[in-house]
């Protein structure tokens, strides 16, 4: 006999096994999604981090975009101290909005800038809803109130354009959206990448100037 069944048991299960090899389609897939995510980088790049910002011009009111933090509201006032425009608008949501412990600080120098005496008016409002939509909202109540027809707004390099497309669906008149930069982006890029991305979506969900998911209704009142 050339071998006994256990020789040849142990020569069929101890032989090299050939490598398994990846199937194609994960291959392109893996190589599809990595695509997709490096077109998304670079968009964001190109939208969020280079965004069309308008020069400091005088006009009818500096509308600042909320949360009042202690940056943008230096800025604000900087700008109001050039002379931008002689009515200083400020957003301030609120610790119910923004949640307990920020938003009591937020109102806090909030008011310091709502409450003191300016050689300007100062006008300062809680959104409704608590989004730049509500923001766009009360632009709209407040240029049909006062005939205003130029208005500059201020927010944060990253929400410029998210800015300037949500406010433009219920502001008629010239819009200059002026930029400011963080020390360092508050949620960290990426996550700001993503937060502007989500931002842009219910966006397109909602294409005018009131409409809201239907799923998330806020007053309007």
């Amino acid at each position: 006999m050339t071998g006994s069944p256990r020789a040849a048991h142990r020569t069929r299960w101890g032989a090299p096994s050939a490598p398994r090899r990846t199937p194609r389609w994960v291959t392109w897939g893996a190589a599809s999604v990595l695509a997709l995510v490096l077109v998304w980088l670079l968009a964001c790049w190109a939208v969020l981090q280079h965004p069309r910002t308008d020069e400091p011009s005088r006009s009818d009111a500096l509308f600042v975009l909320g949360p009042p933090d202690r940056t943008r509201l230096t800025e604000a006032q900087r700008l109001m101290d050039a002379g931008v425009a002689p009515v200083l608008v400020v957003a301030d949501p609120g610790a119910e909005d923004l949640g307990e412990a920020s938003g009591r600080t937020y109102y806090a120098r909030a008011q310091q800038v709502c409450a003191a005496e300016h050689a300007y008016e100062v006008i300062c409002f809680r959104p409704d809803p608590s989004t730049t939509q509500g923001e766009a909202l009360q632009l709209r109540e407040l240029s049909e109130q006062r005939d205003w027809n130029h208005v500059s707004a201020l927010t944060y390099r990253q929400h410029v354009t998210r800015s300037r497309l949500i406010l433009g669906r219920c502001y008629a008149g010239e819009l200059d959206v002026l930029a400011f930069d963080y020390p360092e982006v508050p949620r960290g890029l990426l996550r700001e990448f993503a937060y502007q991305s989500g931002g842009f979506a219910k966006a397109a969900l909602t294409p005018g100037c009131d409409q809201q998911l239907p799923w998330r209704p806020k007053s309007l009142d």
